[in-house]
């Protein structure tokens, strides 16, 4: 095997390895964005790691999307993830302003 040979196998293994990992990260999240759930309030607060009562305050407060369907409220796990996200985003803001 040639130098050259060597060098592109290399680079060939490399690049499926890479692909591979990147696959692996990115499939959690494209299911999850592609495939987003409807969760009931129950579900909402193990999602969301609160309480019920916690989670109807934020509803009562209009601190967290939902929806309301028959008297009864649901999330979608998509809007949910963008509130984290925004949530984040606004708590590294006020960090970095210190």
């Amino acid at each position: 095997m040639s130098t050259t040979d060597l060098i592109q196998a290399l680079r060939a293994e490399i690049a499926e390895g890479l692909e591979k990992q990147l696959l692996d990260r990115l499939t959690p999240i494209i299911e999850k964005r592609l495939y987003g759930n409807i969760f009931d309030i129950k579900e909402a607060t193990k999602y969301l790691g609160v309480s019920e009562s916690t989670l109807r305050r934020m509803v009562a407060d209009r601190e967290v999307p939902f929806f309301v369907q028959r008297g009864q409220y649901f999330f979608r796990q998509t809007d949910i993830d963008r509130w984290i996200d925004r949530q984040v985003a606004e708590n590294m803001r006020e960090v970095n302003t210190r």
